[in-house]
């Protein structure tokens, strides 16, 4: 089944969203257990979106100029030590990152996963060469210690139950866990929020880092290396600023 991306679903959504078309907007501090109506990942016009955005950064990738994520990425895999690892990356969106990672030098074997058809539609699509699997990032189906590296590409923080997915995460790595730009702050507790991105509800959580770095060792994951990623403050909204980090975690 093949995805379409017509340029008419992305100027729609942008109007919906706003005038600027912001792709993340409309914070709000969410109760724990009300998750209602925060499937917007799911929703094809939000592939259609995102996969347009990444596909100008890809071009940059492309040029020599890659943004600070894409960059970070390829440090943190450097950082595990390994040449040519297999990677299955959880939260894969289009696929972008299996294009990417070789352009920065890093030679992977890669299978990705989201969870959102969607999603993996449009991956399956740009990049028919590469395995691509719809799944939940909670209940992977996959033996466990199957890949050399677990990376979760921005994922975790659109993922409310994410105390089971760093569990499954472990599970699945043979030896590391990378866990990519994770918004975390210093003195808040571990807060979900909502908003709207690409003109969609979803939920986001930022991290206390202390809980998160505890979460870790509670998987039975050890902090090898960190590395400061995107700017991102949400302090408006949870009343300190905020930044992300990528952990790259080993198993013990």
């Amino acid at each position: 089944m093949r995805f379409p991306t017509p340029k008419r679903i992305i100027t729609r959504l942008k109007q919906y969203a706003g005038a600027n078309g912001e792709v993340s907007a409309g914070y709000k501090l969410l109760g724990k257990y009300n998750l209602n109506g925060l499937n917007g990942w799911r929703d094809a016009s939000v592939a259609a979106w995102q996969h347009e955005s990444y596909r100008n950064l890809l071009q940059e990738v492309r040029e020599g100029r890659p943004r600070l994520d894409f960059v970070v990425a390829a440090r943190a895999l450097e950082a595990t030590g390994l040449e040519s690892p297999s990677i299955i990356e959880v939260g894969c969106g289009s696929g972008y990152y299996s294009e990417a990672l070789p352009l920065l030098g890093r030679q992977i074997r890669y299978i990705g996963i989201d969870y959102a058809f969607s999603m993996t539609s449009l991956a399956h699509q740009t990049y028919p060469a590469v395995p691509f699997i719809t799944a939940d990032a909670c209940r992977l189906p996959l033996a466990s210690g199957c890949c050399d590296v677990l990376l979760s590409g921005t994922s975790l923080m659109h993922i409310a139950n994410y105390h089971q997915a760093i569990t499954e995460s472990a599970r699945v790595a043979r030896l590391w866990c990378i866990f990519h730009t994770v918004p975390v702050i210093a003195q808040r507790q571990t807060t979900l929020l909502r908003k709207k991105a690409y003109g969609r509800r979803v939920v986001e959580v930022i991290f206390n880092r202390s809980q998160l770095e505890a979460e870790f060792g509670q998987a039975g994951l050890e902090i090898h290396s960190v590395f400061e990623s995107l700017p991102y403050d949400v302090s408006h909204v949870v009343g300190e600023q905020s930044l992300t980090l990528t952990y790259v975690c080993r198993k013990k």
